[in-house]
Order: structure tokens, then C-alpha cells, then sequence
């Protein structure tokens, strides 16, 4: 009894070292996956914070011279919204599909222009087709190789028609590599701005940009809103506080009200610690309107406005958005956005909701800057011979898709960037003439 006893320890002995060995290497090699997933998670979260580390705010005056958003609703929601009243009738109809049939034989003719010409005149009497859109889409990202509007085009196919099958094969084939663009110029920026963060705030080279960027925001910021004086009118204006021959007084206002503003986010907000307040925004608009209609400046609107196709929510919601709206911009979740992208979409948001009677633009364009400021970007400058790019992409973004809204933004601040880099970085030898964008040639297409 006592061997049998003795044979059974020694047997469960063997099985228990055993057992041992298998778990002590299952255990190793388990923690050997899930620190190797940590380890990969923490280079990937480090990789997509970058922009969330303090950095030193961009202050543009240092030259010494005299529909209903829910706070809790992730940013990159898009929202479809029906926004024109645009009636098709059957004919246009009949039409518009005529024309998709007849570019689809130019196209397997070899005749790809006029494939596209054919299909763009479908898509002006039928813009929400989304056979139409997808076709748009394909023959642009043959044709031409511009696989951002094809993605667009399918993007905008799934709007109409969620389900359209051609349209969701391409969109998820090309929504890889846009993203991955749209990322890379992100990080194109991020890295224009930390290069800019070096320069030291007296070198006389940035102070001088500085000061040219400056009359340049102010210029063309009222110039989107149809204000017609010249950049050196307004240079004039800013330095001398005389009054310009045959300008109207309202221009003169709006131009003063502009650089009242600025100087009110430069001196109090952008190196204020904490969060950004309604009384924030209405103290921008109350300096933006001041001398132009101070009545309204700095007050909720009541009354219904209408912008273009799109109708603004009514006086009395107006309230309730704006707080949201502030909630938002205060959330844990949009402080992690990309800089770039949270002052776009406070930008949208902002002239979404279009609180003011007027004013709303600038307001808005300012809000966006100050952002970018704190964030140690330099102000955007949205050039007034872009106007027309401008409004396209909000309307875009009214209809569902904020991305191209988005891009447009990226590109003038990164353009904004290449202007202060060009001129104080011993890269580029040659320092570059003020910048009226007038006299630039800004290919749409």
C-alpha cells in the first residue's frame, strides 16, 4: 500500500512539474503578445497626439507701430443635411441619364474629355444622381488622376444612395489613400510650424513677415465679405487712420472693426489658460461689428436670416446651439483633434449656426484663428480670389461631406506657413514681395 501510495506522489509529482512548464510558457508568451500590443498602442497614440504638446502661441502683433449640433456628437460626424430646393424635373431626368450613356461610349472610344464634358452637363440637370456622381468620379480618377474629388464624387454617390454598389467598391478603395493624404499633410504642417517655433521672436526677418501678414489677414478677410479696398488702402488705413477717397464709410468700419478684434485676441485669449466661453464669441463679434452696426455687435440675432440655399436655425434655438456649440469646444474629444481640423470645424460649426444677423464670417475666420494660434500656428489667410473655393467647400460641407472644407483649410495654412518660412529661414535666400493674392491665378479645377 505504501509503494502504490508512493508511485502515485511520484507520479502526480512528474504531472505537476509538467503542467508547470506548459503554463509558465503559455504565460510567457502571452505576456510577451499583449506587451508587444502595448508597445505598438503607445508608439501609435504618441504618433496621433504630436500635436497635443504645449506649445509656445503664435502672436500675430508684436511690432511696435503706432442645423443643431450635440455636444457629445464626435467631431468627424458628418451630418446630412438638405440644404437647396433644387427640382428635377423627368425631362432633366431623361436627359441627364441620355448624357451618362453617351459618355460612357466616349469613354470606351477612347474619347475621355468629352466623356467628361457629357457628364458634367448631366450632373448641372440632375446633381444628386448618384449613377452620375460615381460615373463623375471614375472618369476623374482615370482621366486626370485626381483620386481626391473621385473620392469626393463617391462620397457625395452615398449621400443620395447609401447603397449604391459601385459607389461604396470605390469609396472604400479610395478612402485609404485619401486618408492617408489628408494625413500626410497634416504632418507636412506639424512640422512646418515646429520648424518656425525655433525662430527665435526678435529676429527682425519674422517680426517684418509678422507685421506684412497682418494688413494681409485684415485685407483679405473683409475682401471675402465684398469689401473693396486694396491692400495698400487698407495698409493706409490701419497706419494713418485716414479715411480713403471715394471708399464708403462701412468699409472703413469694417476694416478698423477687424483689427479691433485681432488686437483683443492677441492681447487677452490666446495665452489665456482654460476654456473658450459664449461671452468669448461675443466679444469677438462686438469688436468685429463695433463701428459698423453697434446695435447688433455683440448680441444674438432675432430674427431669421437666410443664407443662399441654406436656412440658418431660428432666433429662438439659437441659444441652446450656442451653448452646445461651446460645449463642444471645450469636450475631451475635440481638444484631441489635429489643431487644424478643430479650428475648421469650429469654423463650420460657428457659420453653421450663424448667430449674429451679421458678421458671421469674420467672427467665425477669427474664432478659427485664435485656435490655430494657441496651438503656435500663424493666422490663416483664406485669399479673396479664393472666395469662390471658400463657399464651395462650406456648401459641401452643408451637404454632408466636411472633408473638402476641411483640406482647403489645411492647404492655406500650410501656404501660410511656406510665406513665413520663405521669408526668415536661411533656406531661401531671397525674401518674397507682400502677397496680394489678387494678381494671383487660382486654378479651380
Amino acid at each position: 500500500m505504501r509503494c502504490l501510495a508512493l508511485k502515485l506522489f511520484q507520479s502526480n509529482g512528474v504531472m505537476y512539474k509538467y503542467y508547470s512548464v506548459i503554463f509558465i510558457f503559455l504565460f510567457g508568451a502571452l505576456s510577451s503578445i499583449v506587451f508587444n500590443k502595448y508597445w505598438n498602442y503607445t508608439l501609435y497614440v504618441d504618433d496621433q497626439t504630436r500635436h497635443l504638446i504645449v506649445r509656445r502661441p503664435f502672436s500675430i502683433i508684436d511690432f511696435d507701430d503706432h442645423e443643431y449640433f450635440d455636444s457629445n456628437q464626435d467631431a468627424h460626424e458628418l451630418i446630412i443635411r438638405e440644404t437647396d430646393v433644387h427640382v428635377v424635373s423627368d425631362q432633366d431626368n431623361v436627359e441627364a441619364l441620355m448624357s451618362l450613356i453617351a459618355a460612357n461610349e466616349m469613354k470606351s472610344m477612347g474619347k475621355g474629355e468629352k466623356a467628361l464634358k457629357l457628364i458634367e452637363h448631366g450632373i448641372a440637370l440632375a446633381p444628386k444622381n448618384p449613377d452620375l456622381l460615381n460615373g463623375y468620379g471614375e472618369l476623374i480618377e482615370t482621366l486626370r488622376d485626381d483620386i481626391l474629388t473621385a473620392d469626393q464624387m463617391y462620397y457625395q454617390a452615398l449621400i443620395y444612395s447609401p447603397k449604391h454598389k459601385e459607389a461604396l467598391i470605390n469609396r472604400k478603395r479610395t478612402q485609404i489613400i485619401v486618408d492617408d493624404l489628408d494625413w500626410q499633410q497634416l504632418k507636412r504642417i506639424d512640422e512646418k510650424r515646429d520648424k518656425m517655433a525655433l525662430i527665435s521672436d526678435s529676429n527682425m526677418a519674422l517680426r517684418r513677415a509678422k507685421k506684412e501678414a497682418y494688413f494681409q489677414h485684415i485685407y483679405h478677410t473683409v475682401g471675402i465679405e465684398g469689401n473693396r479696398m486694396s491692400l495698400s488702402e487698407t495698409r493706409s488705413i490701419l497706419e494713418t487712420r485716414m479715411a480713403i477717397g471715394g471708399r464708403s464709410i462701412a468699409e472703413h468700419n469694417e476694416i478698423i472693426g477687424l483689427e479691433a478684434a485681432l488686437k483683443y485676441i492677441n492681447a487677452t485669449l490666446i495665452n489665456r489658460l482654460g476654456n473658450i466661453s459664449v461671452d468669448d464669441i461675443l466679444e469677438i463679434h462686438k469688436r468685429v461689428m463695433g463701428f459698423v452696426d453697434p446695435l447688433e455687435s455683440g448680441v444674438f440675432r432675432q430674427t431669421q436670416v437666410f443664407v443662399g440655399g441654406h436656412v440658418p436655425p431660428g432666433p429662438s434655438h439659437i441659444g441652446t446651439l450656442i451653448e452646445n456649440f461651446s460645449l463642444w469646444l471645450n469636450s475631451e474629444s475635440t481638444l484631441r483633434l489635429h489643431p487644424v481640423r478643430f479650428a475648421a470645424l469650429a469654423h463650420y460649426k460657428l457659420v453653421h449656426i450663424h448667430p449674429f444677423t451679421d458678421g458671421n464670417g469674420r467672427t467665425s475666420r477669427l474664432l478659427m484663428n485664435m485656435i490655430l494660434m494657441q496651438a503656435g500656428y500663424p493666422p490663416v489667410i483664406i485669399p479673396k480670389g479664393e472666395r469662390h473655393k471658400y463657399y464651395r467647400t462650406l456648401e459641401f460641407a452643408n451637404k454632408g461631406d466636411i472633408r473638402p472644407f476641411l483640406r482647403f483649410i489645411a492647404e492655406c495654412t500650410e501656404r501660410t506657413l511656406n510665406h513665413f518660412l520663405l521669408s526668415t529661414t536661411t533656406e531661401f535666400s531671397t525674401d518674397i514681395p507682400e502677397l496680394d493674392y489678387d494678381n494671383i491665378i487660382i486654378n479651380e479645377s
